[in-house]
């Protein structure tokens, strides 16, 4: 796969990143989220090291991806409990009309 090299800039400093082929667009807009991200550290906390905004940041970005993995392992075991209830209710349904049965 062939990549080529990419100008993104975060907090007023430019970098030339590699990207794949055909992801420029999805890698621009993680370099915009995360520019956001580290303008609002820099201005809500007043924190003025591009290094200790960058971990405030990957911090933030850490927990709330921790956040929505825990989230979506909740809403996974929820449908995996509908399923087998449904799974069961079928089995219960069928084996009523089954031939033979009084």
């Amino acid at each position: 796969m062939s990549q080529r090299t990419m100008d993104i800039k975060l907090m007023d400093r430019h970098y030339k990143v590699n990207c794949p082929d055909g992801q420029e667009v999805a890698l621009q807009q993680a370099a915009d989220k995360l520019n956001q991200k580290l303008e609002h550290i820099r201005q809500a906390t007043r924190l003025s090291h591009p290094e200790q905004i960058a971990v405030m940041a990957a911090l933030n970005l850490c927990h709330e991806s921790s956040k929505i993995e825990h989230e979506q392992q909740q809403r996974i075991q929820e449908l995996e409990e509908k399923v087998k209830l449904l799974q069961e209710t079928l089995e219960q349904v069928t084996s009523e009309q089954r031939p033979g049965r009084k």
